[in-house]
């Protein structure tokens, strides 16, 4: 959420200058930025999300706001734009705090419109960066441990009451799977979140597909007249992303304003096709197809 308001206020290449609140301390994982020097967005960003410096999200903080309270209104404010109604955020590198807190649900959300932003998705996908502090050159190594086995983000994180925890997104196999661990056993080699992240991954492509439910070629339904039958085909492919132990089916949704409605068993996707040109009134033989008895216009 931190960058997310950064990239709401700044492009990539902009810069900043650094500083920090008042008596802050550094707490957790920080990269030593010093404060009053000049530091582009981006670099500021890989800070941020690649190497999870806690620093640079303070930075990121005070670049936006006068404060850092301003700040955490703004993404308590982006939290409820984003319908996260069980989010509230007190800081901006998420270190424990009893008035801190999210659910699995509204990370998912947050998710979601993170893989929406290609800046963003294009920094996470980093396995290293190379950054020059106080004239010092150092290479930045990503704290995503499984970047190379196609999860090329999205976030880490470790707190006491969190635990081990991680944010994936795994766009192989023709495939959007996106992954959330929390509390996550703290192990000594801290790389647990990632073994349950691969548990997730590989139960998601065992227990879901894509499923095909009309193909484009065959007749969706029939429109009857005094003078001939008018067989009506789907303009495209139709499928659901399902569970495929369930074994459901293409069923008849409603038909409203000359519009035949379909739906796939309970699932709320509905899939619509247009009969316009007549006036109609239909019937349903559950052995074939639809069937329109219909007088055109």
């Amino acid at each position: 959420m931190t960058a997310l308001i950064l990239l709401d206020n700044y492009q990539l290449s902009d810069y900043i200058t650094s500083k920090y609140p008042d008596n802050y301390e550094n707490k957790g994982k920080v990269a030593y930025i010093p404060e009053n020097i000049k530091i582009n967005i981006e670099n500021l960003l890989e800070l941020l999300l690649v190497y999870s410096a806690n620093d640079a999200a303070y930075i990121s903080a005070l670049a936006v706001s006068d404060s850092v309270d301003d700040f955490l209104n703004l993404m308590n404010d982006k939290a409820k734009l984003l319908n996260m109604d069980n989010t509230n955020y007190s800081n901006p590198d998420g270190i424990d705090n009893s008035n801190h807190y999210t659910t699995l649900n509204d990370l998912l959300k947050l998710t979601i419109e993170i893989s929406e932003n290609i800046e963003l998705l294009s920094i996470v996908s980093k396995t290293k960066f190379v950054y020059e502090i106080s004239g010092v050159e150092k290479t930045y190594k990503s704290t995503n441990l499984i970047i190379n086995d196609g999860f090329i983000g999205l976030k880490t994180g470790w707190t006491d009451l969190a635990g081990l925890t991680f944010i994936g997104l795994n766009q192989s196999n023709n495939r959007e799977i996106i992954t959330i661990v929390n509390k996550s056993f703290v192990d000594e080699d801290k790389i647990t979140h990632f073994k349950d992240t691969k548990s997730l991954y590989k139960a998601s492509i065992k227990s879901f597909k894509s499923i095909y439910i009309v193909n484009k070629n065959e007749n969706m339904y029939a429109i009857r007249n005094s003078t001939n039958t008018i067989y009506q085909k789907t303009s495209k492919d139709w499928n659901i992303f399902t569970n495929i132990d369930k074994n459901n089916k293409l069923v008849f949704n409603k038909f409203d304003e000359n519009k035949l409605f379909f739906s796939y068993e309970k699932y709320d996707n509905s899939f619509k096709t247009y009969i316009s040109e007549y006036k109609i009134k239909w019937s349903f033989n559950p052995l074939k197809i639809f069937q329109i008895n219909a007088n055109q216009k």
